[in-house]
């Protein structure tokens, strides 16, 4: 078993069915298939909130892009007021 995610994510072969039981009694989910060279794919189980730590800069890059569009949007109706007087 190795650890992924976070401290509490495992990895299981997917015909190993005491791997799986244990992380479903975790409460851990299946997030992807780890393709390994030469080894067969293994299922990686994290909690649940995994994955929701990445989104404050989702979210800083939507502010910053809704910035620049009311920036640029005020910047034109600055121009075309000087160029209509």
């Amino acid at each position: 078993m190795i650890r992924v995610c976070s401290s509490n994510g495992m990895a299981c072969d997917p015909g190993d069915r005491a791997c799986t039981e244990l992380a479903r009694s975790k409460a851990l989910e299946v997030r992807c298939e780890q393709p390994c060279t030469g080894a067969p794919a293994r299922l990686v189980y994290c909690p649940a909130d995994t994955g929701r730590a990445d989104s404050g800069i989702v979210w800083l890059f939507l502010g910053v892009a809704g910035l620049l569009a009311v920036g640029g949007g005020a910047l034109f109706w600055v121009l075309l007021r000087k160029k209509g007087a």
